[in-house]
This record gives C-alpha cells, structure tokens and sequence, in this order.
C-alpha cells in the first residue's frame, strides 16, 4: 500500500470540497421540486407498475408503447411511496443527487473539479427550467446506468494509463457494465447509442490529439481490448435474452411482439405521415440543444484545437452519442434531450474555466496592471450577468411556489403554474378523482377515454381493458385497427360503473389527428354508442365528462343491438 503524497491529497481535498458546493447548489435547486404534481407520462408508468404488482402481464393486461423497463422500476417506486402527489419531486431530487456526482466524476476526470462543479451547476438548471416533465422519465435512469458502466469499465484507468488488475474482478466489472448497459436498453432501446462509451472512449490514449501529427492509440493491446469489449456485450446481451426469456415463459411472447416489434415501427413513421415533419423536428432539436450551447460548443472546439483537445474531445464525443440517442426517436421533447444536457453542461464548465484561466493568465503577466485585472473580470461578470440573472429569477419563482404548495396543495395544484398545465388538465383530472372518491365504492371500474392516467392512480379504480392509460394507439393511424373492436369487447364483457370522456386532450405529434378524444367518439360509432347505451350523465368538470352506468335491467335492448352490430 501505498501513502498518498501531500500534493495528490490536496487535489483530493479540493476535490472533494468542489464536489460538495456543486452538491449543495444542486440539493438548493431542486428542492422545489417536492411540489411537482404527478405528469401524464409519470401516472402511466405508476398505474402499470401497479398493475404489474398485481400480477397483470405487461402488454397483454396492460398496454403502452415504451419498453418494459421503467414499468418494472415504477412499480417498486408506487410501492415504497404509495399514491401520493409528491413522490415523482423526490424521486426527482434524489435523482439530481446521483446524476450530478456522476457528471462531476466523469467530467472531472477531463477538465478537473471547477469546470464539473460548473457542470453539474448548469445541468441542475436546466433539467429543473423543464419541471415535471423531465422528471422521473427513462432517459433519466438511463444516464445513471451509463455512468455506471463507465465508470466500471473505466475505474483502472489513472493519467491516461490502464493500471494493472486482478483479471476475475476486471471481468466481472466489465460484465457489470454490459449488464447496466442491457438494463438502459429495456429503458428505452436508443440507450443502445452509448455503446461506444463503454467499449472504446474508455481504452483510448486521447493525448495523442495534443501532438501534431495527431493521432491515436489503444492503452492496451488490441488483443486484450476486444477482449473486454467482448465480456461488456456479454454482459448486456444476458439482459436482453433474459428479459426475452421472461416473455417466452409467461405466455405473454406474443403480445411483446405485437406491441414492440409490429407497432413501435409504426410508430416511428412519422415522417412519412406528416409532411411537415422534418422541418418541425430540426426546430424543435435546435430548441432542444440551444442555439446558444450550439456556439459555445464551437467556441470550445476553437479554443481546444490549440493544446488541450485531449481533454474536451472525449466529452463531446460523449454528447454526440447522447444527442443520437435522442435524434434516433425521431421525436424531441424536452425530457429526450437529458441523453445530451451532462456532457453539453461539460462544454460550459470547460468554457467558464478556460475563461478564468485566461483571466488569471493576464492578471499575472501584468500584476502591476490593476485596471486590466478589473476590467477583465467586469468582461466576465457582464458574459454571464444575463444566466445568472435568469436563474436567480427562476429559483425565486420556484420557491415562492414551494411556499404556495405547502400552504394549500389543493389549490396549487388546481392552477398549477406551469407552461404544461393546459396539456395536462391537470385542474379537471383533479375534480374528476374529487368526484369519484366521493362516489365510489370498492370493486367498481373506471375507464377514461382520454390521456388521463393519474384519475386511475389516484382514485385506485382499475380499468376492464389493456387500453386505459391512453387512447393514442386508438385513434391514431399507426396502431392495428382491430384493437378499437378489441376495446369495446372489453368494455361490454366488463362493464366499469363510471365512464370519463376527456376534451382538448390533442397531441398531434403523437396522435397524427387534431381531434380530442370526445370530438373522435364521432369517428368510432361503437364506442359512441356504447355509451350512450350504457351511461348516463353524471357531471361535468373542466375538460371532463363524467358518466355512470345505467341501472340494471335499462340498457338489455340497446346492448344487445350494440352486440349484434
């Protein structure tokens, strides 16, 4: 064993202390987020792992177009908190915690504690300038599970050297890494894009870059690297078969590939159903990066070129595999782009501390020079004034609505201060779970037509079909039509006592109509008309229409002709 010299131990404690402060701006900035309501996309992922947890199969029972992954973690996430509004904020402010020591570690080991401390600042800012839409979303976890590999496959790696390891452990880290690999994937399958950032940024020599010629090498043989790159996708195809193998063996093989392998390419035509869709998406990408981090971006490569690309190349080349990642959706909303945000934090840090650097540079050359030193750091103070301002302004709003959650939850969450709130109608849904609390008793079901999932969550009524938590897949093009025969089969086999009927629920993007769900019923006579046999009107809420079931013995005519349509 060997004593740590005074100098390395210094730069560990001033690691460590760097760290700290970037931690606690972060604990700062995201504890607002307690007061996050529980998103559309969120309560879809509660409901289902609820279901899970009651024994339904995925896809077969219960029906969405992600992969199995962030089902499967949301049902242990509803069973520790339960139905409570608040549990997507804290898992999102625990979640901040773990990735933003994972961006510090990892962007540390490039461009050293202040420009991750930096990092880790400017990620916490815009992950939380999203609200609750980003929070507790697959790309979320992803970036943890690929931190995690890397940092498995990488943790010999000292000054641009592998050192020397037992070969049993290296092996079961580089297993390890794959395995976190392979979970990412049922995540979501564009994770798959990080590949590259486990099996070759890890073994390359990036010092190289720094010399003219430039060029590049393995730090160890070619040999010994396909090796380990071997033992990584080792790792993540034992996941894939795995979770492949639990298909197979519930029964439940052929609704995956019905679901996952026949609709989710559907889904992803979007180009060819809307003409308008390429230029939408490169918009929303250029909104999505920034165009202000699209410049900085170039700056930094400007200013690498010169004798430090070794330490920025590999974090972007990082980013570019997180902004694959997110291209590859063919779809950018703003929780895809968290796949990019910790490495293009990076480039910020990279740039701040390059500006300091140069700062300190001239102030040395010419100590005698006062008014260079202070004009130079006026220079840097009127740079960021403008961030700096918008951000302090932005914590501000944040807590003044932390204070409002905490004094009446109730009503914050009926005006909700958000720019999604209207998507959401999140004041409706409220009233509707309000009413059928009242109203409800054990044993009765619940269906939504509609993107309403949370009314299920948190009135814990369940619904008699696999399509509940959303009708996209019922009334867009890319979905088989049989499944709206399906519905009402369903439906009519097990009639719920109480039916809601959303309105201004449209998603385009998604959909492909720009019809809500009770201006479609008008495009799906069967389900119209089970209605109106079956239900009668009970209340109405801001975009909702609550109906009952009929009472007993007044709806046999008018089933049975609805049955013998």
């Amino acid at each position: 064993m060997t004593m740590a010299t005074p100098v390395a131990e210094l730069a560990r404690t001033s690691s460590r202390r760097w760290l700290l402060a970037a931690l606690l701006f972060v604990l700062f900035r995201a504890l607002p987020n307690l007061s996050y309501p529980i998103g559309r996309d969120q309560a879809t992922y509660f409901v289902i792992g609820e279901g899970l947890l009651r024994g339904l199969r995925l896809y077969r029972d219960l029906w969405d177009i992600k992969p199995p992954g962030i089902y499967v973690l949301y049902s242990g996430l509803g069973r520790i908190f339960g139905q409570v509004m608040w549990s997507v904020g804290l898992v999102d402010i625990l979640w901040m915690l773990a990735i933003s020591y994972c961006i510090f570690r990892f962007t540390e080991r490039f461009l050293g504690p202040p420009a991750a401390a930096v990092a880790v600042a400017v990620n916490a800012a815009w992950h939380c300038a999203n609200g609750y839409v980003d929070a507790g979303q697959p790309e979320c976890f992803i970036m943890l599970l690929v931190f995690a590999g890397y940092f498995l496959v990488s943790h010999t790696q000292q000054k641009g050297e592998l050192t020397a390891t037992t070969s049993n452990w290296q092996t079961a880290r580089d297993l390890l890494a794959g395995v976190c690999l392979g979970a990412a994937f049922w995540l979501k399958y564009n994770a798959l894009a990080f590949l590259p950032l486990l099996a070759v940024v890890p073994f390359l020599d990036w010092s190289g870059l720094d010399q003219q010629p430039r060029r590049w090498r393995l730090l160890i043989s070619r040999r010994a690297w396909l090796g380990r790159v071997g033992e990584i996708i080792a790792g993540f195809l034992i996941v894939v078969v795995a979770v492949l193998g639990y298909f197979l063996l519930t029964g439940t093989w052929a609704s995956f590939r019905e679901g996952q392998l026949q609709v989710v390419p559907r889904y992803a035509m979007a180009p060819e159903m809307n003409p308008h869709f390429w230029a939408a998406a490169t918009g929303s990408a250029l909104l999505g990066l920034g165009l202000w981090t699209l410049a900085a971006t170039g700056a930094s490569l400007l200013i690498a070129e010169r004798h430090d690309l070794s330490h920025l190349l590999p974090i972007l080349a990082a980013a570019a595999m997180g902004f694959v990642s997110t291209a590859s959706q063919l779809r950018f909303p703003p929780y895809a782009f968290e796949t990019c945000y910790p490495f293009l934090a990076a480039v910020w840090g990279y740039l701040a501390w390059k500006a300091y650097q140069e700062v300190n540079r001239t102030a040395q050359q010419r100590p005698g020079q006062w008014r260079a030193k202070v004009l130079a750091g006026a220079l840097l103070a009127v740079v960021a004034v403008g961030p700096l301002r918008a951000e302090v302004k932005e914590i501000t709003e944040r807590y003044r609505d932390l204070a409002w959650w905490r004094r009446d939850s109730a009503d914050f969450f009926a005006r909700y201060p958000a720019v999604h709130f209207v998507v959401e109608n999140l004041e409706g849904q409220l009233q509707v779970i309000h009413a059928l609390r009242g109203l409800s008793s054990r044993g009765d079901g619940l269906f939504v037509w509609g993107t309403a999932p949370l009314i299920y969550y948190l009135t814990g009524l369940r619904p008699p079909t696999r399509f509940a938590v959303t009708n996209h897949p019922l009334i867009s093009p890319w979905a088989p039509a049989e499944w709206r025969e399906e519905l009402v089969q369903d439906l009519q086999k097990s009639p719920p006592a109480f039916l809601v009927v959303e309105r201004g629920d449209q998603v385009p993007g998604i959909s492909l109509t720009n019809l809500d769900s009770e201006q479609f019923l008008a495009l799906y006579p069967r389900l119209s008309r089970f209605v109106s046999c079956s239900y009668d009107f009970m209340a109405e809420f801001r975009n909702f229409v609550v109906y009952r079931r009929k009472l007993p013995g007044t709806t046999e005519k008018c089933e049975d002709h609805l049955a013998g349509q």
